[in-house]
């Protein structure tokens, strides 16, 4: 899990910002713009927290496909957007919706 780092980063009223940092000392900034809609900015944080999760299991030596999609769990990880107004985890490949962003159980 990331250590959250709430300093604004990007100085931009618009723009809500703040630091990822691994246990190991890398860091990673995340930010969304205000005006979106409430699933817009869900969507947009799990791509980029998802990007950091990647870093971090690759520095690990461990598979990058996270979340790993149900659909081809061999294959690639699931794809962060927003699907009827919902924050929602889809398969890359078939664009089918596999979960709510929020819904998935840890995966440790």
């Amino acid at each position: 899990m990331p250590r959250i780092d709430e300093t604004d980063w990007v100085g931009d009223p618009a723009t809500a910002s703040a630091m990822l940092a691994s246990a190991g000392g890398s860091a990673m900034g995340v930010s969304v713009r205000v005006e979106e809609t409430s699933a817009e900015q869900i969507a947009w944080v799990a791509e980029q927290v998802q990007e950091w999760a990647w870093e971090q299991l690759w520095s690990e030596g461990r598979p990058t496909n996270w979340p790993v999609c149900p659909r081809h769990p061999d294959s690639h990880p699931m794809r962060a957007t927003v699907v009827v107004a919902d924050a929602a985890w889809i398969c890359p490949n078939d664009h089918c919706f596999v979960v709510s962003i929020g819904a998935l159980e840890v995966q440790v």
